[in-house]
């Protein structure tokens, strides 16, 4: 995406927040936030265990090629990774290709490419099957409403394009319609094809590591309605994690989801039981959140030097 698309989505995303912002009062988001801010350290803790999950399911990936992999550099990979997620455009698609090329120098660049995008599909899927107790939270609290109808879709969506993925990764039309645009490219997606059929189609070692981090964000959902003064209970949680994966899906190439995040949780506000300055301020205290890591996965390459990968590569 160009620069200037970027810069475009970026200031629309203010936009949207400052109109959010002028809404709610200024004022009372502050000290919404003020009394909220004691609530971050443990939810920080939290995402450090949803870092841990991705880690776990990027190793399962692996299939047997995962001993192949230096532990303290799958940490380290993963907490760079999570900062891109945040930052750059279709997230989780870039943070994969880091996490792939910053693991390649151990298990060779096709299996880490394969694994990338098996747990990109992954993370499809398992959003898609963790959509489904979200839309029937949905439907319990507001009926056949907005949200309940876009969690449906969006659970159908994301549970056929994340097995579509894995369909196309290890079908044999795909390779040898790389082998017709070039040879030097098809033979390199002939060895992507082989490590990708090593695991399963849907693996489900990473598939329920996967659904385990994103039960946790339903708890760091909890904790942040509770924060801010909102009603809290299992399925207000799963409304906001609902609100929180759909507004990613229509705001994936907005920076960070400025603006987008804050647009789904105020029109979600009634579902969630929160007033519309609560369901901002939990919005903005998710940014917050995201500032941490962003922060964490920057000091990383300049504090954590990168383990000293193998003399000889497995496959080039």
């Amino acid at each position: 995406m160009r620069w200037g698309a970027r810069l475009a989505f970026a200031a629309l995303g203010i936009g949207v927040v400052a109109s959010l912002v002028r809404q709610a009062g200024a004022g009372a988001l502050v000290a919404i936030l003020r009394g909220a801010a004691p609530w971050l350290p443990l939810v920080v803790a939290l995402e450090l265990l949803r870092v841990g999950t991705d880690a776990l399911a990027t190793y399962a990936a692996y299939g047997d090629r995962a001993k192949m992999l230096s532990v303290p550099a799958l940490a380290r990979a993963s907490l760079v990774a999570r900062a891109v997620s945040s930052i750059a455009p279709a997230g989780r698609a870039a943070a994969e290709a880091t996490k792939a090329a910053l693991l390649a120098p151990w298990a060779g660049p096709a299996a880490a490419t394969a694994a990338g995008a098996t747990v990109q599909a992954v993370t499809l899927v398992s959003g898609g099957i963790i959509s489904v107790p979200c839309a029937a939270a949905a439907y319990a609290l507001s009926g056949a409403s907005a949200i309940t109808l876009a969690l449906v879709l969006h659970a159908a969506l994301l549970v056929l394009a994340g097995t579509l993925l894995r369909v196309v990764m290890r079908a044999s039309w795909f390779g040898a319609l790389a082998r017709r645009v070039s040879r030097r490219a098809g033979e390199r997606v002939v060895v992507f094809q082989e490590r990708a059929r090593e695991t399963r189609l849907l693996p489900p070692g990473p598939v329920a590591v996967m659904l385990v981090g994103r039960v946790i964000q339903v708890a760091q959902y909890a904790i942040l309605a509770r924060a801010v003064g909102a009603a809290t209970g299992a399925s207000r949680a799963l409304v906001a994690q609902g609100a929180n994966m759909v507004s990613l899906a229509v705001g994936a190439f907005v920076p960070a989801q400025v603006g987008v995040s804050e647009g789904a949780f105020a029109w979600s506000a009634d579902v969630l039981g929160a007033t519309v300055p609560q369901a901002v301020a939990i919005a903005m205290l998710c940014h917050a959140l995201e500032a941490v890591f962003v922060a964490v996965g920057a000091i990383v390459p300049l504090a954590w030097s990168s383990p000293a990968a193998p003399g000889e590569r497995p496959e080039h």
